[in-house]
């Protein structure tokens, strides 16, 4: 008879584990310990092996059965579930140690030594606050010019199109490193050229003629208050 959601809840382990059988295969292994595994048995190759479906009350009796018939439509297309599982398991670990984040630390590490300490700090403070809330935990081969555009379009609403343009630069460097370790094919901000609000660059004012004289005092007073090393350089403009 197949089981039941009560027949389950109620079921006592003994001193040595057993089986609860269901329907298709699917039976439900009762431990020592009071573990109640869900496992499936099955035959590919000519070779007997037993898939783990789960625990109860983790999964129950509906998700289970769920999962079982999901296996055996693997099995009728000629594919071995439990090799599917551990490939798709692989899959999982390399994306997250391949994820935009763990890229991008990894490029800052291998960089940081040779920058001064403000920049250090500047750099890794634009991956954090702009980049690994909306990308961080995405692989970074997945990641395309409209998902990065939408991250820096977040900081532009806020009126820092200068920041914008820096965050976006840091982004290249962190996808071209991942190009070159294999991590990503392509550099999607390449893409962007052009996507963003150009900063407006501000000339420092020029002096005027009536404005020469206090100019001329002022640079004459600096020889007594001024570092030395701003002197020379009055003094090679002479």
């Amino acid at each position: 008879m197949p089981l039941t959601d009560t027949a389950i809840r109620v079921v006592k382990p003994a001193a040595k584990p057993f089986k609860l059988a269901d329907e298709r295969s699917l039976y439900l292994l009762i431990t020592p310990a009071g573990g109640k595994l869900w496992r499936m048995d099955y035959r590919f190759e000519d070779k007997r092996k037993t898939l783990a479906l789960g625990s109860y009350p983790d999964v129950n009796l509906k998700q289970a059965r769920d999962r079982r018939d999901e296996a055996r439509r693997q099995l009728a297309d000629g594919i071995d579930p439990m090799s599917k599982r551990q490939e798709a398991k692989a899959t999982r670990r390399a994306e997250s140690i391949n994820n935009f984040e763990a890229v991008a630390r990894e490029w800052y590490k291998k960089q940081c030594s040779r920058w001064s300490k403000s920049h250090s700090t500047d750099v890794l403070r634009r991956l954090e606050v702009n980049l690994f809330k909306p990308l961080g935990g995405r692989p970074i081969a997945k990641i395309d010019a409209p998902e990065l555009l939408k991250a820096i379009e977040v900081i532009e609403n806020r009126g820092a199109h200068e920041l914008a343009h820096r965050v976006l630069q840091v982004a290249g460097q962190v996808f071209r490193y991942g190009i070159v370790t294999s991590r990503c094919s392509r550099d999607p901000s390449a893409d962007l050229k052009g996507a963003l609000t150009p900063v407006q660059k501000t000339h420092q004012a020029a002096v005027k003629p009536e404005e020469m004289g206090d100019l001329i005092q002022a640079i004459n007073r600096y020889d007594q208050v001024g570092t030395l090393q701003t002197k020379l350089a009055f003094s090679c403009c002479a």
